[in-house]
């Protein structure tokens, strides 16, 4: 299955996406909201034309609206048209939304002073391609951002349950922190990556069940085991320590 395929069966309802969000809502261990965090990194003027690509439910906005300035026109696009159903239930009327897939984006050249893609980069097939069309579609000197993942992002969940979903996989050895400055390069300038403090500190079993159970590649039995597990290291421990390597990317068009 192609890694647009396995993108857009993750993402056809929204339970996955928000079983994750809830474990790290829940569970952060951050004395600043991961939410405002990602928005204070938008530093656009305040008329601009803003475009995210892979807006998932929307929540980086429902979280911040009382913070969106009247000025700007915000369109929000996603290849999975119930996320974008999602988000326009979150913000009505103050976006306009669209299915698009940001190999392809079906925006005219220099059409947007600003461009983001939190958590996405490493799901697209062909990211050189993506990234050339979001430049396309910026113009000259337009702010790009993005949030991404390191390698050791979630660790200890991949070893209490090694993935064997291809999608699963390949997010590790894509896009990342570690590789998005390169990989930016031959597109933008003025390169930044600041992280994210965070960590987990899970002191509950089953939104860690439901966290893996999202991912799609595990049965009811491997299940129970990491509930075991689980179950067996909070006992112990007071809560099941979780690494976080998340960063902010800031980057401009020449």
């Amino acid at each position: 299955m192609s890694d647009r395929a396995l993108v857009v069966e993750q993402y056809r309802t929204a339970d996955n996406l928000r079983a994750r969000i809830a474990l790290h809502e829940r569970f952060s261990t951050s004395l600043v909201s991961y939410p405002r965090w990602v928005f204070d990194g938008y530093e656009f003027a305040a008329d601009a034309e803003v475009l995210e690509v892979g807006c998932g439910d929307g929540n980086i906005w429902r979280e911040n609206i009382d913070r969106i300035p009247a000025g700007w026109q915000l369109t929000l696009t996603d290849l999975s048209p119930t996320m974008v159903d999602e988000a326009h239930a979150a913000l009505g009327e103050r976006a306009r939304y669209a299915v698009a897939d940001v190999e392809a984006l079906q925006f005219a050249d220099a059409s947007f002073d600003a461009v983001i893609a939190n958590h996405m980069l490493f799901h697209v097939d062909d990211r050189a391609l993506a990234l050339s069309e979001i430049a396309r579609v910026l113009r000259p000197h337009g702010a790009f951002r993005a949030t991404t993942i390191g390698r050791g992002h979630l660790r200890e969940l991949r070893e209490l349950a090694p993935p064997r979903d291809e999608l699963w996989l390949k997010t590790r050895e894509r896009f990342t922190s570690e590789s998005a400055a390169q990989e930016l390069a031959p597109f933008f300038e003025d390169v930044e990556l600041e992280p994210y403090p965070d960590s987990l500190e899970v002191s509950e079993v089953e939104p860690l069940v439901a966290f893996v159970r999202s991912r799609g590649d595990v049965g009811e039995e491997e299940l129970a085991a990491v509930r075991r597990a689980a179950a067996a290291t909070i006992e112990a421990c007071g809560a099941f320590h979780v690494t976080k390597e998340t960063s902010r990317v800031r980057a401009r068009k020449p």
